[in-house]
């Protein structure tokens, strides 16, 4: 059995404390066999690099459909402009040629951005579909996906046909024994109704949800009052107003009892939350994660989350990329060196465990992924050129060793 013995200046197994001058022995398939230091092997066995080793990365949210958006949608708009053009895109795209044709470039787009993913580092991705464009990317693919079936629809009366539509791209997954779940949008694109159907569905496998929440300040304007950017969408697509009754508290207060306390939620973005809301969602919610997209947040809305709030979770925190349509690259590496640029005082340590191994709990794939263990497959990344305190820099890149 051939062996691999790797080391750099720092090891990050994620589930032990970092190792300075650590080593990571593997076998020819990349599981890892032990990790250890540099001072009890002999240097001519030992593959050398200057850098950080952690596992491949977990991307917690992605909406790999999109990818053919890339560099279509202009920035800094508001999630009202961002929603009104990324659909009137879509639409005319679907509809500016023969069916073959926009499949493929879709596919071509999908499949790039798939491999350039993996490039990066991600081995696991948490994927949101509204169709089945991806599937055959999915079913022929190294990488670990999970599929979220992304339901939606604005008409309280059509709740059924929109969940209809939602189990039979879910069939196509499993037809494909793709993982996938169906899983609500926000809140203001689904009923009461709608969040019902979802939540009561038991074919889903795992039965594990993705939620955007709270990623403008116009959708609790919305919720309380009935005013605000959000009715710009409505307005747009011709929706009349009055199908949303305005609750008289923010989103998530507004609709946090539909969601099944004994599931794991996975609440993305929380751009605009406060502290009451994240302690809304752990009492009410305890099996719920939190997923940041940092770089989405500022290419819609040019605002991040206040991180400071969820220094009591990081077990709790994962990383994503969000889509093309919303981000110039799909890497983890790039979201997490965001974060710190913004928040220094947040350790590298830290937000390796948050786009690694908290990302494979709530997936259920940490059995293999996630940590530098014996016995796992986790991947291993080189984070390449940072500071001599191991902090990220501008010109900090990633180098995919397994």
């Amino acid at each position: 059995m051939h062996v691999r013995k790797i080391s750099a200046d720092l090891l990050i197994s994620v589930s032990t404390p970092a190792l300075i001058k650590g080593v990571v022995v593997l076998d020819d398939d990349g599981t890892i066999v032990l990790i250890g230091e540099r001072k009890d092997f002999d240097p001519a066995d030992l593959e050398i690099y200057d850098g950080i080793i952690c596992p491949g990365f977990i991307n917690a949210h992605c909406h790999l459909e999109l990818s053919y958006m890339k560099g279509k949608i202009a920035e800094k708009k508001g999630i009202a402009q961002f929603i009104i053009d990324l659909i009137d895109y879509r639409n005319g795209f679907l509809l500016s040629g023969e069916d073959l044709i926009v499949t493929d470039e879709i596919d071509t787009a999908i499949r790039n951005a798939t491999a350039e993913m993996q490039e990066n580092g991600i081995i696991g991705i948490g994927d949101i579909s509204n169709e089945r464009y991806t599937f055959s990317t999915k079913a022929n693919n190294p990488l670990r996906f999970h599929t979220f079936i992304e339901c939606l629809g604005f008409f309280p009366d059509k709740a059924e046909k929109y969940f209809q539509h939602s189990k039979d791209v879910f069939e196509k997954a499993r037809a494909l024994k793709l993982a996938a779940s169906i899983t609500p949008h926000a809140p203001y694109s689904v009923p009461p109704g709608l969040f019902q159907k979802i939540f009561s569905y038991q074919e889903n496998n795992p039965a594990i949800y993705s939620y955007h929440n709270q990623e403008s300040a116009a959708e609790s304007t919305f919720f309380k009052n009935g005013a605000g950017d959000l009715l710009k969408v409505f307005q747009h697509f011709n929706i009349p107003s009055s199908i949303h009754f305005p609750t008289g508290k923010n989103s998530l207060q507004s609709v946090i009892n539909y969601f099944p306390d004994s599931k794991k939620t996975l609440f993305v973005h929380n751009t605009f939350s406060n502290a009451d809301d994240i302690l809304l969602i752990t009492e009410r919610l305890p099996e719920a994660y939190f997923c940041f997209c940092p770089n989405a947040n500022l290419f819609i809305e040019n605002h991040l989350p206040e991180f400071s709030l969820f220094a009591n979770y990081h077990d709790r925190i994962c990383i994503g990329t969000d889509s093309y349509a919303s981000n110039h690259q799909l890497s983890v590496l790039e979201e997490i060196k965001t974060i710190q640029r913004y928040h220094p005082s947040l350790a590298t340590i830290d937000l390796i465990k948050w786009s690694t191994l908290n990302g494979a709990k709530f997936f259920g794939w940490d059995r293999e992924l996630g940590s530098i263990e014996a016995g796992k497959k986790p991947g291993l990344n080189l984070i390449i050129n940072t500071t001599p305190s191991f902090q990220f820099k501008e010109n900090t890149t990633i180098q995919k060793l397994i």
